[in-house]
């Protein structure tokens, strides 16, 4: 029984480390898709066109809600607005 353990013991390890991997590899995509939203943003905020960045940012905040930089951009927007 002990030997059997020995011999799963390795095929568990490889398995965990398999799938924290995966989950790491799915976490960074979807951060950097929010980068070039934020950016892009960003963008129109340079550019003084308000309007479109509002847009970006409304649609960044329902996607995240813990994202705070993007709630604080929109508070200054929308007071920027009156």
């Amino acid at each position: 029984m002990m030997e059997l353990l020995w011999l799963l013991l390795p095929v568990a390890a490889a398995s965990g480390w398999w799938v924290a991997r995966r989950e790491h590899a799915n976490t960074r995509k979807g951060a950097t898709v929010r980068n070039a939203e934020y950016f892009k943003g960003l963008n129109y905020v340079i550019d003084d066109k308000p309007d479109q960045a509002i847009e970006v940012f409304t649609r960044m905040a329902d996607v995240d809600q813990d994202i705070a930089e993007t709630h604080l951009t929109l508070g200054n927007l929308f007071r920027r607005r009156g």
